[in-house]
């Protein structure tokens, strides 16, 4: 059987084609951003958390680039971040809460990176929760990606 030389470049350009392709891990990969505002009304005040997010595993998840910030104008009220992933069984599976702890003209809480959020059952998605502490509740908001090592 012969094969011309085109026919053998295209194969050969449709084979690294497949290779340089992003895996499933890559595809989900990326970015969360969550900014929770304190009063109804909206504005800018209230707090935001963002991350890259890393799935190494069915059950572990890197936390990269972590950052929370209180915004302005200042409403006198501290903000709190955690890491939070929803499990196979419908359950949830919380990281501490980490604050930054000034006020809006502070420095925000990180960044940081290589956070993890292990679990021993498997991830469905993980991101970041962030609240405004009212003081007698929470005003929260929360950003997820789906884990591509589950299904």
């Amino acid at each position: 059987m012969r094969f011309s030389l085109k026919t053998l470049g295209i194969g050969a350009a449709a084979a690294a084609l497949l290779v340089a392709s992003p895996t499933p891990a890559m595809a989900d990969d990326g970015h969360v951003s969550v900014h929770v505002q304190t009063y109804p009304s909206g504005g800018d005040s209230g707090g935001t958390t963002y991350a890259d997010l890393n799935f190494t595993s069915a059950r572990s998840v890197t936390y990269n680039n972590w950052v929370i910030n209180d915004t302005c104008p200042g409403d006198g009220y501290r903000v709190i971040a955690r890491a939070r992933a929803l499990l196979r069984d419908g359950t949830w599976a919380n990281g501490v809460w980490h604050e930054d702890d000034g006020t809006c003209e502070s420095a925000p809480w990180g960044p940081y990176d290589g956070k993890e959020l292990n679990t021993t059952r498997d991830i469905m998605k993980a991101g970041l929760q962030v609240c405004v502490d009212l003081g007698s509740s929470l005003k929260c908001d929360a950003d997820f990606r789906d884990n591509p090592h589950t299904s």
